[in-house]
């Protein structure tokens, strides 16, 4: 399964070749999904997510895209909405890393290891893998779609020592 999410993920950048690198708006991107629910179902209203539980939906749709347990993904850094999170690359050991960012029920992110620094953008044009997530309460659905139409979901408990962290 690594190697699959692996190959997909090197055939998404070599299509991204000579494109140039979008950038994130400056504007935080804390709000969560309408998806969010609650004991009477889903919320209309927009959540604004704790810091910690920002990182904790960036540490598992990272993880997702990459093949981790959101457990082996940690968060190195948080600035102005933007989580950076490093993991244990497979094949050699090193350590790997990504930005990420919410927007609305979607988590975006980048690889920041890539050789070619085009290759280093942000995940959110067609053809890229859409990762959402949603909260019912204290479990962290989070979802990828595939171009191909696969679809994957993992779901986690979240506490709120998470949301501390």
């Amino acid at each position: 399964m690594r190697s699959v999410a692996l190959a997909l993920t090197g055939a998404f950048a070599l299509a991204a070749c000579g494109e140039p690198a979008s950038e994130p708006a400056d504007a935080p991107a804390v709000v969560a999904p309408a998806s969010v629910s609650t004991a009477s179902g889903p919320s209309a209203t927009p959540v604004t997510l704790s810091e910690g539980l920002m990182a904790t939906v960036c540490r598992s749709g990272v993880g997702a895209v990459y093949g981790q347990p959101g457990a082996d993904v940690v968060v190195l850094n948080r600035a102005g909405g933007v989580v950076t999170v490093g993991w244990r690359a497979p094949v050699d050991g090193g350590q790997l890393t990504a930005e990420c960012r919410i927007d609305g029920n979607r988590v975006l992110w980048r690889p920041l290891d890539r050789p070619v620094a085009g290759e280093n953008r942000w995940m959110d044009q067609p053809g890229d893998p859409v990762v959402t997530y949603s909260l019912d309460g204290s479990t962290l659905t989070v979802s990828q779609s595939l171009p191909d139409g696969t679809t994957t979901t993992t779901a986690e408990a979240v506490t709120t020592e998470e949301e501390a962290r």
